[in-house]
């Protein structure tokens, strides 16, 4: 059973629900620290000596609109081949179909599809792999689609950013902040206007203050600036997770980026362009996590085979290892992810609220249990 005959998907919205730890942690050599070192397209990394900022400005930038992959940047027209400019050389490799210093693909899968990198040596099998089954099934504007849940102000992501000053070649260290997920913008219906009169409450989720939005789990205490490009921590050190829900049907998918890597261009005062959110899903992840949602998607996955199917054609997107690293004599057990985004400047994050609650009977369960997804 094909995966993109089975995820029917009535309309498809992201927003992100996850906790981000940043730390330090060690690196190593070239081909086996999941990108420690500066190989093809990687953030710029921060000058040595680079002096700290004086800045103590807070920016809090609201996602505008997100960006599959499916075209490029700036624009609407759809390119199979788009995707290979969205995310970073994760592993530290430049790959082919020929190369032999890769992790062992899934059974049956291709090895043009899952060891061709995309420019400069980018790890994105999702883009190339998992997004084309997203758009046959949600349409080709699933995109537009997920944009204009965004501009009408159904929900965003709020990235809130201290230290950066308003000279967009601006290079320090020093900088500071966190992320939120915002629901609904208002009650009333009335659009955002994605500018400092915006006030956009974010959700509670994340805070461990439930009324203060900077309690946030997600926050970015090793961020840093380079000519305008902000980092959220050193290349090869990250140890974030973002999980970014997206919902098929109704129905909430988590799909859990580790080793998460964020940058956005402050191209102007009120302005964060170019942005990149990159990293590794780890397969068997996706899989459960695809599973617990499955009969609510379609009854025909309640049969154990069925979804071994699914699960299988999953597996054969693996171009990588869950821990971003890559090396020969391995089972690929990564999926490795690109997208985008751009933001504008609102108002600073001042207001949390509760997210809302849905439930629906899981039509799999013999006892007519029902679980509950998140808003």
């Amino acid at each position: 059973m094909k995966l993109a005959r089975v995820l029917t998907v009535v309309g498809l919205g992201l927003s992100v629900v996850g906790a981000i730890a940043i730390s330090a942690c060690s690196g190593g050599d070239d081909s086996s620290t999941g990108g420690g070192t500066q190989t093809g397209a990687v953030p710029p990394a921060l000058p040595s000596g680079a002096s700290a900022t004086t800045s103590t400005t807070d920016h809090n930038f609201a996602l505008q609109a997100l960006l599959l992959g499916d075209a490029p940047r700036g624009s609407s027209a759809q390119s199979p081949t788009a995707w290979k400019k969205y995310g970073y050389n994760l592993d530290g490799k430049i790959s082919t179909a020929s190369s032999t210093d890769l992790c062992t693909p899934a059974s049956g899968a291709q090895k043009s599809l899952v060891y061709t990198d995309g420019d400069n040596g980018i790890d994105n099998s999702f883009g190339e792999n998992i997004l084309p089954i997203i758009l046959n099934t949600a349409g080709a504007d699933a995109t537009a689609k997920i944009n204009q849940s965004i501009t009408s102000g159904a929900f965003t992501i709020e990235i809130q950013v201290k230290g950066l000053s308003d000279d967009p070649k601006q290079t320090n260290s020093g900088l500071g902040g966190f992320l939120n997920a915002a629901g609904k913008f208002n009650d009333a219906g009335t659009p955002p206007t994605f500018t400092t009169a915006d006030n956009w409450p974010v959700l509670d989720s994340l805070l461990s203050n439930k009324s203060d939005p900077s309690s946030s789990s997600i926050n970015f205490p090793g961020a840093y600036v380079v000519n305008g490009t902000w980092v959220n921590g050193p290349f090869g050190a990250q140890s974030n997770d973002i999980v970014i829900s997206i919902s098929l049907s109704g129905v909430s998918l988590n799909l859990t980026v580790h080793k998460a890597i964020l940058t956005f261009d402050h191209t102007a005062a009120n302005k964060a362009d170019n942005g990149t959110i990159a990293g590794v899903i780890n397969t068997e992840e996706l899989i459960n996590g695809l599973k617990t949602v499955a009969g609510r998607i379609s009854t025909q996955l309640c049969s154990g085979s069925a979804f071994d199917g699914i699960a299988q054609q999953i597996r054969q997107a693996s171009d990588i290892l869950s821990d971003g690293t890559n090396s020969a004599g391995k089972p690929c057990d990564g999926i490795s992810i690109g997208l985008g985004f751009t933001a504008a400047q609102i108002a600073p994050q001042t207001q949390a609220v509760a997210p809302g609650t849905a439930t629906s009977p899981d039509p799999c369960a013999g006892d007519g249990g029902v679980t509950a997804d998140g808003g």
